[in-house]
């Protein structure tokens, strides 16, 4: 009973919301204006189910792009970044023994 309460509230607060925000002329404008190009643009597609498909599989392919370019990036600043953690241990084994070598009193005389 809770949950149905809070999405109707949820509901509710949504279409106030939207009703007040609909007060400006200006957003009234924008929201007709992509109200009628949405509505152009599916009409559209209903007339030519082709289209959309086509639509889809482009936007999908330019998405399946961008995603592999991103983490073929992130593989490469990963193994640069692991190229320079190595460097560092071996760098801090080297400072290690010459901080040895100074301490032990056998390889300092």
């Amino acid at each position: 009973m809770g949950q149905q309460k809070l999405w109707k509230g949820v509901w509710i607060g949504a279409l106030i919301g939207g009703a007040l925000v609909l007060i400006d002329k200006d957003t009234r404008q924008y929201v007709g204006v992509r109200s009628r190009e949405a509505g152009t643009k599916y009409k559209g597609y209903v007339t030519n189910p082709s289209d959309a498909i086509h639509s889809v599989r482009v936007n999908y392919e330019q998405f399946s792009k961008r995603v592999s370019k991103g983490l073929e990036d992130l593989i490469e600043i990963l193994n640069k970044a692991e190229d320079i953690l190595n460097r560092v241990g071996e760098i801090n084994q080297e400072v290690e023994q010459q901080l040895k070598a100074v301490d032990d009193p056998k390889e300092a005389s």
